[in-house]
């Protein structure tokens, strides 16, 4: 019905067209449309952009897009200085509001309405599992769960748990160095010593598994996550302009995240059944051992529905490990690999920190918090390589569950002027 229509109307423009006698009207129709298409936009942008906080102007259809010259959460800091703290910019269909002071930030994050998720195609990929891009009630029940699991294993400052994870992670690094120096000169490729060591140190964590850089299987599945980065920055741009979505480079992106997606729930899956069949409640090893144990705990209670928000607890457990793993994994493994490249480049800062562990913590054992007092430039080295090449400079997207544009304009004038 839908074709036909669109076909009667083709043949009608053609008629228009052909009789000369209405070609008048036509182009008094067509000037008509674009008028009232023209004003109709106006009116809608002006609507929407009179509360809002003042912003870069851009263009037609794909906004400040086109715009953008660098890096973008470069571009996000210049517009900072120019139009300050909170302001608004529009990215093809989409409007953002960003904020780029910590205390505006920590203001808004006070609030329910700043904790949602945006509404994409990742977003739906992930149908609302695990914890960094999860949001409301199972955001906060898993950050709690988390936090708990977490401080048990380790995660804290004082106590037993703390010596427990210094051990994972000196075994580890331990590792890397002996087959370092088993290299002697010959040049190595320093990303994967350094990813097999930091995931392992997670690895042991989630799952009390751990792998040597050069195993095939961890290979494939760093490669796949990876591979996932790439493709993600291939389908970004169809976010903030759908069209785009209807090119084959982008079906094909998304088919094999996709696909991708499913290979690497099936390794977790393959992890979280091994656990199930080895679990003892009595010796908890790890996080996916305190999540199946929570989950047979809600079944005796008779709480299964309200666990996860209803969610499947097997594709929970997926998800968090992927989380964890992609979150822990890719952000210590970059910012050493940044250390690396600084310390290369100015060789006078690695000699001071050199000389620095060498008299504090000697050649004859492994560094420990305790000594971290004692090492105040090896510590500022280590804060400027973080400053400098932020693992992650803009965070997780966050979008409001109303409309915010007044608060917004008050939080600007609260700390601005």
């Amino acid at each position: 019905m839908i074709v036909w229509s669109l076909g009667r109307l083709a043949t009608w423009m053609l008629h228009l067209i052909i009789d000369t006698s209405c070609s008048e009207s036509l182009w008094t129709t067509l000037l008509f449309v674009v008028v009232a298409w023209l004003a109709s936009y106006l009116w809608r942008w002006w609507r929407t952009s009179r509360n809002l906080p003042p912003g870069p102007y851009g263009y037609p259809i794909v906004g400040y897009l086109m715009r953008i010259k660098r890096e973008f959460h470069e571009e996000l800091t210049a517009l900072s200085r120019k139009f300050g703290s909170v302001f608004s910019v529009r990215l093809g269909s989409e409007l953002i509001v960003v904020l780029s002071d910590h205390k505006i930030i920590r203001e808004a994050f006070r609030r329910e309405e700043f904790a949602c998720r945006p509404d994409n195609d990742f977003m739906k990929l992930l149908d609302g599992y695990g914890i960094i891009n999860t949001e409301g009630k199972m955001w906060k029940e898993q950050r709690r769960f988390l936090h708990e699991r977490l401080r048990h294993f380790g995660m804290k400052h004082m106590g037993d748990g703390r010596e427990k994870m210094e051990n994972r992670i000196m075994i580890e690094v331990y590792q890397m160095i002996t087959e370092l120096a088993d290299k002697k000169s010959a040049p190595v490729e320093l990303g994967s010593y350094l990813s097999s060591a930091v995931s392992n140190v997670i690895c042991s964590l989630l799952m009390s598994v751990r792998f040597r850089h050069d195993d095939p299987k961890f290979i494939r599945f760093t490669n796949l996550i990876d591979d996932g980065f790439k493709l993600f920055t291939v389908t970004a741009a169809a976010g903030f302009i759908p069209i785009l979505k209807l090119l084959p480079a982008f079906n094909y992106a998304f088919n094999k995240i996709r696909q991708n997606f499913g290979e690497i729930s099936n390794f977790y899956q393959e992890i979280v059944d091994d656990h199930k069949r080895s679990f003892d409640a009595n010796n908890i090893r790890d996080i996916i051992d305190g999540y199946i144990l929570e989950i047979q705990n809600a079944k005796e209670e008779g709480r299964s529905e309200q666990l996860f928000n209803g969610k499947n607890g097997d594709r929970q457990m997926q998800q968090i490990i992927g989380d964890m793993f992609s979150a822990g994994t890719e952000t210590v493994k970059t910012t050493l690999q940044w250390a690396t490249v600084f310390a290369l480049r100015e060789p006078h800062m690695q000699a001071r920190v050199q000389e620095e562990l060498d008299r504090v913590v000697t050649r004859f054992r492994m560094p420990m918090l305790d000594d971290l007092p004692n090492l105040p430039y090896t510590e500022a080295f280590m804060l400027e390589v973080m400053r400098r090449a932020t693992a992650v400079p803009l965070g997780t997207t966050h979008s409001t569950s109303r409309s915010v544009s007044g608060f917004c304009l008050k939080l600007r004038a609260k700390f601005e002027f």
